[in-house]
């Protein structure tokens, strides 16, 4: 009777270890700051989730999408806060090109309730870019650089400005008889 009682107690320990470790990785995986990206751009809408940025490459590369020249991309930052305290933090946007600052589109400080969200969004147009026109077939690119508390994350958007599509040739109408 007394060794059922300790098996089932060591029983009793080895679920309860379990059950701990088990609820470490949970908490882990589920709490801190979160940011996701959101940019429409040629009728189509890409998230760009948090572990995206915690591949090695993604910060030194940034996150790579194409645009036409002219046609604006719209962009929603998500800043999700899955602690139990205020989040406060200041969030920077801006465009460079070539290691040059062009355009400063956002500079803002943001404070984030417990397990609440914030957005910031802005839209980007050629005007934006400060340069006026692209000639066709012509190729350039920008980087986006998005601050949060010490974070940066980039997104590099590439331009391009197509030739106009020639109209097909057709066979020749006949001619209209006159009277």
């Amino acid at each position: 009777m007394k060794r059922q009682k300790a098996t089932n107690l060591y029983l009793y320990l080895a679920l309860t270890c379990f059950a701990g470790i088990l609820a470490i990785f949970i908490i882990d995986g589920y709490f801190g700051i979160y940011d996701t990206f959101l940019i429409s751009a040629h009728e189509y809408e890409q998230k760009i989730e948090p572990d995206y940025w915690q591949q090695p490459w993604a910060q030194e590369q940034g996150y790579r999408l194409g645009t036409s020249w002219g046609e604006p991309s719209y962009f929603k930052y998500r800043i999700e806060n899955r602690t139990f305290s205020v989040y406060e933090a200041k969030v920077e946007v801006s465009i460079w090109r070539s290691g040059v600052k062009v355009k400063q589109l956002q500079d803002k400080y943001i404070s984030v309730a417990p397990f609440n969200d914030v957005v910031v969004d802005w839209r980007l147009r050629a005007d934006d870019l400060g340069e006026s026109e692209l000639e066709i077939g012509g190729y350039r690119e920008y980087t986006i650089r998005v601050s949060l508390d010490g974070i940066e994350r980039r997104i590099i958007v590439s331009y391009h400005r197509e030739a106009p599509l020639q109209p097909e040739r057709g066979m020749p109408s006949a001619p209209v008889p006159t009277k």
